[in-house]
Protein backbone atom coordinates (compact mmCIF):
# COMPACT_ATOMS: atom_id res chain seq x y z
CA UNK A 1 0.00 0.00 0.00
CA UNK A 2 1.63 3.37 -0.83
CA UNK A 3 1.92 6.00 1.34
CA UNK A 4 -0.98 8.01 -0.15
CA UNK A 5 -3.16 4.94 -0.39
CA UNK A 6 -2.39 4.58 3.27
CA UNK A 7 -3.17 8.13 4.46
CA UNK A 8 -6.31 7.94 2.85
CA UNK A 9 -7.35 4.54 4.42
CA UNK A 10 -7.04 6.17 7.48
CA UNK A 11 -8.90 8.86 7.14
CA UNK A 12 -11.37 6.98 5.89
CA UNK A 13 -11.10 4.53 9.35
CA UNK A 14 -11.32 7.78 11.07
CA UNK A 15 -14.47 8.48 9.25
CA UNK A 16 -16.29 5.15 9.86
CA UNK A 17 -15.46 6.28 13.46
CA UNK A 18 -17.25 8.92 13.57
CA UNK A 19 -19.67 8.01 12.01
CA UNK A 20 -20.51 5.32 14.66
CA UNK A 21 -20.09 7.50 17.57
CA UNK A 22 -22.25 10.02 15.85
CA UNK A 23 -24.91 7.17 15.45
CA UNK A 24 -24.87 6.49 18.91
CA UNK A 25 -24.91 9.87 20.18
CA UNK A 26 -28.48 10.74 18.01
CA UNK A 27 -29.43 7.07 19.09
CA UNK A 28 -28.78 8.37 22.87
CA UNK A 29 -31.30 11.41 21.88
CA UNK A 30 -33.94 9.37 20.44
CA UNK A 31 -34.12 7.56 23.78
CA UNK A 32 -34.26 10.41 25.62
CA UNK A 33 -36.74 11.82 23.76
CA UNK A 34 -38.88 8.42 24.07
CA UNK A 35 -38.40 8.47 27.71
CA UNK A 36 -39.80 12.39 27.59
CA UNK A 37 -42.77 11.60 26.04
CA UNK A 38 -43.80 8.78 27.17
CA UNK A 39 -43.29 10.41 31.20
CA UNK A 40 -45.63 13.27 29.31
CA UNK A 41 -42.49 15.90 29.11
CA UNK A 42 -43.15 17.54 25.99
CA UNK A 43 -41.88 20.69 27.11
CA UNK A 44 -38.24 18.82 26.75
CA UNK A 45 -39.18 17.45 23.03
CA UNK A 46 -37.74 20.83 21.41
CA UNK A 47 -34.55 20.81 22.97
CA UNK A 48 -34.30 17.15 21.69
CA UNK A 49 -34.85 18.09 18.51
CA UNK A 50 -33.09 21.07 18.09
CA UNK A 51 -29.83 18.46 19.31
CA UNK A 52 -30.66 15.82 16.85
CA UNK A 53 -31.45 17.97 14.07
CA UNK A 54 -27.55 19.93 14.28
CA UNK A 55 -26.74 15.68 14.54
CA UNK A 56 -27.82 14.95 11.48
CA UNK A 57 -26.38 17.65 9.90
CA UNK A 58 -23.16 16.31 10.82
CA UNK A 59 -23.94 13.12 9.80
CA UNK A 60 -24.79 14.25 6.49
CA UNK A 61 -21.25 15.84 6.04
CA UNK A 62 -19.50 12.79 7.27
CA UNK A 63 -21.23 10.89 5.16
CA UNK A 64 -19.91 12.39 2.20
CA UNK A 65 -16.85 13.03 3.58
CA UNK A 66 -17.08 9.21 3.74
CA UNK A 67 -18.52 8.43 0.21
CA UNK A 68 -15.42 10.87 -1.37
CA UNK A 69 -12.41 8.86 0.72
CA UNK A 70 -14.13 5.73 -0.52
CA UNK A 71 -13.77 6.65 -4.17
CA UNK A 72 -10.67 7.74 -3.67
CA UNK A 73 -10.10 4.06 -2.22
CA UNK A 74 -11.48 2.91 -5.25
CA UNK A 75 -14.71 1.83 -3.53
CA UNK A 76 -17.03 3.91 -5.15
CA UNK A 77 -20.77 3.00 -4.86
CA UNK A 78 -19.95 -0.38 -2.42
CA UNK A 79 -21.37 -1.33 0.60
CA UNK A 80 -19.94 -2.74 3.46
CA UNK A 81 -19.66 -6.15 2.60
CA UNK A 82 -18.41 -5.37 -0.89
CA UNK A 83 -15.57 -3.47 0.33
CA UNK A 84 -14.55 -5.68 2.80
CA UNK A 85 -14.63 -8.32 -0.42
CA UNK A 86 -11.73 -6.10 -2.41
CA UNK A 87 -9.81 -5.13 0.74
CA UNK A 88 -6.26 -6.40 1.33
CA UNK A 89 -5.75 -8.69 4.65
CA UNK A 90 -4.28 -5.60 6.62
CA UNK A 91 -7.96 -3.32 5.63
CA UNK A 92 -9.87 -6.47 6.55
CA UNK A 93 -8.49 -6.71 10.02
CA UNK A 94 -8.74 -3.05 10.37
CA UNK A 95 -12.54 -2.71 8.75
CA UNK A 96 -14.01 -5.61 10.29
CA UNK A 97 -14.81 -4.56 13.59
CA UNK A 98 -15.30 -0.94 12.83
CA UNK A 99 -18.22 -1.97 9.95
CA UNK A 100 -19.14 -4.38 12.77
CA UNK A 101 -19.80 -1.83 15.34
CA UNK A 102 -21.18 0.74 12.90
CA UNK A 103 -24.07 -1.66 12.37
CA UNK A 104 -24.53 -2.24 15.67
CA UNK A 105 -25.48 1.72 16.25
CA UNK A 106 -27.17 1.85 13.16
CA UNK A 107 -29.39 -0.89 14.49
CA UNK A 108 -29.85 0.81 18.04
CA UNK A 109 -30.47 4.26 15.80
CA UNK A 110 -33.57 2.34 13.68
CA UNK A 111 -34.79 0.59 16.77
CA UNK A 112 -34.72 3.66 19.02
CA UNK A 113 -36.07 6.25 16.45
CA UNK A 114 -39.31 3.69 15.72
CA UNK A 115 -40.10 3.15 19.55
CA UNK A 116 -39.94 7.45 19.47
CA UNK A 117 -42.02 7.78 16.93
CA UNK A 118 -44.89 5.52 18.48
CA UNK A 119 -44.40 6.79 21.59
CA UNK A 120 -44.71 10.45 20.22
CA UNK A 121 -47.76 9.08 17.54
CA UNK A 122 -49.38 8.16 20.57
CA UNK A 123 -48.82 11.18 22.48
CA UNK A 124 -50.50 13.22 18.88
CA UNK A 125 -53.34 11.34 18.96
CA UNK A 126 -54.24 11.65 22.80
CA UNK A 127 -53.92 15.56 22.63
CA UNK A 128 -55.61 15.80 19.25
CA UNK A 129 -58.56 13.45 21.10
CA UNK A 130 -58.48 16.01 24.14
CA UNK A 131 -59.11 18.84 22.01
CA UNK A 132 -61.61 17.05 19.78
CA UNK A 133 -63.59 16.72 23.10
CA UNK A 134 -63.06 20.09 23.91
CA UNK A 135 -64.85 21.47 20.66
CA UNK A 136 -67.54 19.23 20.87
CA UNK A 137 -66.34 16.23 18.55
CA UNK A 138 -65.67 12.71 19.47
CA UNK A 139 -63.54 9.80 17.65
CA UNK A 140 -65.21 6.91 16.86
CA UNK A 141 -63.84 3.23 17.38
CA UNK A 142 -61.91 3.93 13.92
CA UNK A 143 -60.17 7.20 15.36
CA UNK A 144 -62.40 9.47 13.04
CA UNK A 145 -63.22 12.40 14.24
CA UNK A 146 -67.16 12.90 14.44
CA UNK A 147 -68.63 15.91 14.35
CA UNK A 148 -71.00 17.48 16.67
CA UNK A 149 -71.58 17.37 20.31
CA UNK A 150 -69.94 15.12 22.33
CA UNK A 151 -71.04 11.59 23.54
CA UNK A 152 -70.77 12.92 27.33
CA UNK A 153 -72.92 16.08 26.69
CA UNK A 154 -76.61 16.23 27.20
CA UNK A 155 -78.76 17.06 24.10
CA UNK A 156 -81.59 19.08 24.47
CA UNK A 157 -84.47 17.55 22.76
CA UNK A 158 -87.19 19.96 20.84
CA UNK A 159 -90.65 19.84 22.46
CA UNK A 160 -94.22 21.07 21.88
CA UNK A 161 -96.44 21.59 24.89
Amino acid sequence: MTQETRELFDKFTAVIRELTVLAGDIAQVEEAKAEAASLRHHERLDGFIQKEQAQILKLRGLEQHRMRLAGELGWDSLAFRQILERADDDQKRALTPLFDELSRQLDRLQQSRKASEQIIQVRIHEIETAIAQQQGTSYDNSGNTTPGASPHVNKMKDTYV
